[in-house]
């Protein structure tokens, strides 16, 4: 298996294809088009129920996004995102910058995250610790 049986995983969100690239030895780290491959997976315009699972399956081998924040929401781990907002109240509000192969998620907060990605549970969790639904993005 190659980088691109990787890539083509990833862009069909197949946590059964990941699996098997990282097990025939694919690294999630190892640089494809230029890009590191969790990159590809979260810009990627599609979206789907098995984004999650793919993106702990990831997470889970070693990639990394570098935010906690922007990890809990992504995996719409609502205890998780819980426990970071009990810590530091104040993340509720912070701007976050996404790239995306066709909506822009500059500038964005976690709640315009939720709602592109369909994170529900983190929804619950940011409105019920005060995160504001007006909020503009920046971009």
């Amino acid at each position: 298996m190659c980088d691109s049986d990787l890539l083509e995983a990833l862009e069909e969100h197949s946590p059964e294809g990941i699996r098997k690239a990282l097990a025939d030895g694919v690294s999630t780290l190892a640089l494809i088009k230029g890009r590191e491959p969790i990159n590809h997976l979260v810009e990627a315009y599609f979206r789907s129920t098995r984004f999650a699972d793919c993106l702990q399956i990831m997470l889970n081998a070693g990639a990394v996004i570098g935010d906690p924040l922007l990890e809990a929401v992504l995996l719409d781990d609502a205890p998780k995102l819980r426990d970071l907002l009990t810590e530091k109240p104040q993340r509720r509000h912070q701007k976050l910058d996404l790239l995306g192969a066709f909506t822009c998620c500059r500038g964005v907060t976690a709640l315009h995250l939720c709602a592109e990605f369909n994170c529900v549970d983190s929804v619950r969790v940011l409105v019920e610790n005060g995160a504001d639904a007006n909020a503009p993005a920046t971009m």
